[in-house]
């Protein structure tokens, strides 16, 4: 496998990439014009009125493709004729589809290619009057042959308003954290149980499972072009072991912390060489080449991305070379080495302007085709197959068919600055400059990235019914450097509100937002912000709603400083936050404010399939907020 020269690389064109994108002019591609163009027949909600809610909030018609290592077949994910998630395989040259996981009773999950002729996928979501009996991880010919049942997984409960898109984590049985392809038929897995974890190899066709030579305890491994584990990653005692395999046998390299920032995290070992993601005491994490006898980082890093860390990306590779890697910054870009894999992209680019494409090709293909994911922030996915010979691309599938591009608003990242000096990251949805009503939408998960150049189904919503929507990055966040994430150690609902709260003054001050129509939302951590703010700021938010809300956190929720309008709601079963303790909240708010609107939802299978929760959910939504701030109607 060809290794790249850190000449080849210029952080300055990644950097440059990232701000074009905002510099575009509205871009023209309407992908259902494309598919007219090819007979497909897509219906779009007429211009007069408001888009209802369902258009935003149902299942996604498409969620996603991969292209096999040949080239000859893509996997697509799409929604049955039953509403349930399916996988099928498409014949590329042939333009044929065949279903090979579909069920009336059972979503499909996760997917990946083992190999040229066999795919390995999970199944979620079982209503067990149907006709699998089982959630589990799976394996298949592409033919849907030899279809063989690999393990059950047990799945966490998923929460009442929780996206159609979300993924299932694993408890005991096989991790779906990491497919590796292999020219045969086994590939590794990570056996989890309530007491350990252990590296597996996993053989698809006999169901035979072999011990692996590796550290005990390895959590994630590399292998080499032998499809031999040459690296692992041990967790153990609050810290981060790295071992390698070198003349048969393993040799601990480093030791560290166990904390975001600390060390570095291997990426690819290949032709004897080790790439490593770390920050190396700078302030974002960036690419190095591992010196494995010096056992040493070098001191110049190979590809930096200003602004943002890298420590998530990886390679893209083929069979014989690396070709670039793929990193995510405002959205997914990728730095290509490989000089035709380079000139393809610009290709692509330059067929959809503006937009965000992400290009795959097989690792060893036969054919010319490559698949494109194309999206930009005023439309979901879609997924085509362009022919690098004939320059020709066929449609594979929407995410969001009937959204019109045309009548959802542009997003922008911004950066704001706190009241500290600290700069964070800001992404505005909405018409520029108008003093509108304003929605805070916090974020759902504390310390991971709350906003993305990408369409977003929240805040499409929210801006089609004439609200600006503002998604504060706030300090804690990982993936923006080592200032913004040490500026939030004891910080969260302190410094971090102050950060919510700054950003929607800058939004004043900027002429976005009209400072006596301002509201905060969220769900997860974010509703606990959102209750968090409506204390802090009482003069600011002048309501706030939270949907699966965490309650119990440090600092604590005070009912009896909250005396704003309050939407809250939670669900039965709801695995994120336990119905009892969304109850004991509301008891304790509404026992002092009588302005407090409570909805239970209790979820059933069907609701997999309609999202209907869901779609309840964000009317009752945008009810409150139209009578607690107004709204602006959408042109």
């Amino acid at each position: 496998m060809k290794t790249f020269a850190e000449s080849t690389l210029n952080p300055k064109n990644v950097a440059n990439n990232l701000m074009r994108r905002y510099r575009s002019p509205m871009n023209p591609f309407r992908l259902s014009a494309l598919a007219l163009s090819l007979a497909i027949a897509l219906p779009l909600h007429a211009a007069d009125g408001p888009i209802p809610a369902e258009l935003f909030f149902k299942k996604s018609a498409t969620t996603g493709a991969s292209l096999s290592p040949d080239g000859r077949h893509v996997l697509v994910r799409k929604l049955s004729p039953w509403g349930r998630t399916m996988l099928t395989v498409v014949d590329v040259d042939k333009r044929t589809a065949q279903p090979i996981a579909s069920y009336t009773n059972a979503d499909v999950d996760v997917f990946a290619w083992m190999n040229d002729q066999r795919v390995v996928f999970s199944v979620v979501n079982v209503d067990h009057d149907g006709e699998i009996g089982k959630p589990g991880l799976y394996a298949s010919d592409i033919d849907g042959k030899d279809r063989m049942m690999l393990s059950e997984t047990h799945v966490r409960q998923r929460s009442f308003a929780e996206s159609d898109q979300a993924s299932n984590a694993s408890q005991d049985g096989y991790s779906l954290q990491g497919f590796w392809r292999n020219p045969r038929d086994d590939f590794y897995v990570l056996a989890v149980s309530q007491d350990s974890t252990e590296l597996r190899r996993l053989a698809t066709r006999t169901y035979r499972s072999y011990d692996v030579r590796a550290p005990l305890g390895t959590t994630g491994w590399l292998l080499d072009a032998d499809n031999q584990v040459r690296i692992a990653t041990v967790r153990r005692d609050g810290r981060i072991l790295i071992f390698y395999l070198s003349a048969d046998n393993w040799q601990q390299l480093d030791s560290f912390e166990d904390k975001p920032g600390v060390g570095y995290r291997p990426l690819l070992y290949a032709e004897g060489k080790l790439y490593v993601a770390s920050r190396q005491g700078a302030n974002e994490s960036s690419v190095y080449l591992y010196d494995l006898e010096k056992r040493a980082l070098h001191a110049k890093p190979m590809l930096t991305v200003p602004g943002f860390d890298i420590d998530k990306g990886y390679f893209d590779l083929g069979d014989q070379q690396m070709r670039g890697f793929r990193l995510y910054a405002d959205t997914w870009i990728t730095v290509w080495f490989d000089p035709q894999m380079k000139a393809l992209q610009q290709e692509i680019d330059q067929l959809f302007p503006g937009m965000a494409n992400t290009i795959w090709r097989g690792s060893h293909s036969q054919t010319p085709w490559l698949l494109v994911d194309t999206h930009s922030d005023i439309q979901n996915h879609a997924y085509l197959l362009y022919n690098s010979a004939t320059k020709k691309h066929v449609l594979l599938g929407e995410s969001s068919p009937e959204l019109d591009p045309g009548r959802m608003a542009h997003t922008s990242m911004v950066r704001y600055t706190a009241r500290d000096g600290l700069s964070l990251p800001l992404f505005v949805t909405g018409p520029e400059r108008k003093k509108l009503p304003t929605v805070v939408l916090a974020g759902e998960k504390r310390g991971q990235r709350n906003g993305g150049w990408s369409w977003n189904a929240e805040a499409q919503f929210l801006a089609s019914r004439g609200y600006v929507v503002l998604r504060p990055d706030t300090r804690g966040t990982q993936g923006l450097g080592a200032a913004i994430e040490k500026a939030g150690e004891g910080q969260w609902g302190r410094g971090a509100q102050d950060d919510l709260a700054d950003a929607v003054q800058w939004a004043v001050q900027q002429g976005y937002t009209d400072p006596a129509r301002v509201c905060i939302i969220g769900t997860g951590y974010g509703g606990y912000a959102a209750m968090m703010g409506l204390m802090r700021n009482r003069e600011l938010y002048k309501c706030g709603a939270s949907w699966s809300g965490v309650v119990e956190a440090e600092p604590k929720l005070d009912a009896a400083r909250i005396a704003q309008p309050v939407l809250l709601a939670y669900g039965k079963d709801d695995g994120a936050v336990p119905l009892s303790a969304g109850r004991t909240f509301y008891q304790a708010l509404s026992a002092v404010n009588n302005k407090v609107e409570w909805l239970e939802y209790t979820p059933v299978v069907e609701d997999w399939k309609t999202q209907k929760n869901r779609i309840d959910l964000w009317k009752h939504i945008e009810a409150f907020l139209a009578k607690q701030i107004g709204q602006a109607p959408a042109s």
